[in-house]
């Protein structure tokens, strides 16, 4: 075949004529002109892509496990992170909707993950 362009897939089924009118409508439609897959990295991207270390490369911090700031393993754990402990925050504003998670906990075909909901929010408050 040669460089030309290649047919549009059009789904089958439907009614009588729409795949032909699909068809026209798609062939007369302008193709979007696409970058492709040779674009370039973001502007600045440069500066942080040097500091990329590979992973064939020695670590460059030698005395960190690589388990430091998880919740498992050797170093320190996720308070090494100083993030504010968030799912607390958010749980502890969802006490004032505990009315509404029982009905919905206390329905027919309700999940498991919903019962929990509850209780853990009932230990909250």
């Amino acid at each position: 075949m040669g460089g030309g362009r290649q047919p549009m897939q059009v789904p089958s089924g439907g009614q009588y004529g729409e795949r032909q009118a699909l068809e026209q409508m798609q062939q007369g439609a302008p193709m979007a002109a696409s970058p492709g897959g040779d674009v370039g990295a973001p502007q600045g991207a440069g500066d942080l892509m040097s500091q990329v270390v590979g992973f064939g490369e020695p670590s460059q911090m030698q005395d960190t496990p690589v388990t430091a700031g998880a919740a498992l393993g050797d170093g320190p754990g996720m308070e090494a992170l100083d993030l504010p402990n968030q799912p607390d925050e958010d749980m502890m504003r969802l006490i004032g909707w505990i009315p509404a998670f029982e009905h919905m906990a206390n329905q027919p075909g309700s999940s498991k993950a919903a019962r929990n909901l509850v209780r853990t929010l009932k230990g909250m408050s």
